[in-house]
């Protein structure tokens, strides 16, 4: 009999729409390895450089780099300006290295892989779902200003919009493709129209169902 490839669930999703949380989720429920940043540590050791530096070109657009001296990342620390590089690392190698990080992963186990271009970079893979994770920008604003204790309204929302462009154009600019164009995913959720246990249980059926076909 035909050894089984791992499952792999690729998560892409926007700023505060909870998908990286979905993600943690079905992971959880699953019994799959949650890997997020993971994917940032092992490029860096392969690269020789700190994390920390690198975290300032992840998935973030060339053209927009230099407007950004705050992370963008829903949950996670603001990022500083990071310190030198050992050697200078181009976009497009990260990209690429990433991906070849997440081919690897999806040769060992079962994983849920969050952002990072992962429904690109395991999109020839018959055995990865690909899950897309948005929402209204009103519902995003507001979890983040209740995640953050923030009341400066007019700067979430530009945070959210500006998150919403560096992430477009970088996967554009990497992959040639759109990033919210649901023909990338199996499955896309506006997360404002379901509670997360809801969702988390449609992923995971999903995974039942590509087991058992």
């Amino acid at each position: 009999m035909k050894e089984k490839k791992p499952v792999v669930i690729t998560v892409s999703r926007q700023i505060g729409s909870g998908g990286s949380y979905i993600g943690y989720l079905a992971a959880k429920e699953l019994g799959f390895n949650y890997i997020d940043r993971e994917i940032l540590r092992q490029a860096a050791e392969r690269l020789g450089t700190d994390p920390g530096a690198l975290e300032y070109l992840d998935e973030r657009s060339p053209g927009l780099i230099e407007k950004l001296t705050k992370g963008f990342s829903f949950g996670m620390p603001e990022i500083s300006v990071p310190l030198p590089q050992k050697r200078t690392v181009d976009h497009r190698e990260l990209f690429a290295l990433e991906g070849k990080i997440m081919n690897e992963i999806a040769d060992r186990y079962n994983a849920v892989i969050v952002g990072r271009g992962g429904f690109y970079a395991l999109k020839d893979r018959p055995e990865v779902l690909r899950i897309f994770i948005h929402a209204p920008q009103e519902f995003r604003v507001k979890r983040i200003l209740e995640a953050q204790k923030n009341n400066d309204i007019k700067k979430i929302q530009a945070r959210v919009k500006e998150s919403d462009q560096i992430r477009a154009r970088f996967i554009r600019e990497m992959t040639g493709v759109d990033w919210t164009d649901a023909r990338n995913y199996h499955l896309c959720i506006d997360s404002s129209s379901l509670d997360f246990s809801s969702i988390t249980a449609m992923i995971i059926k999903l995974v039942e169902q590509k087991n058992t076909s």
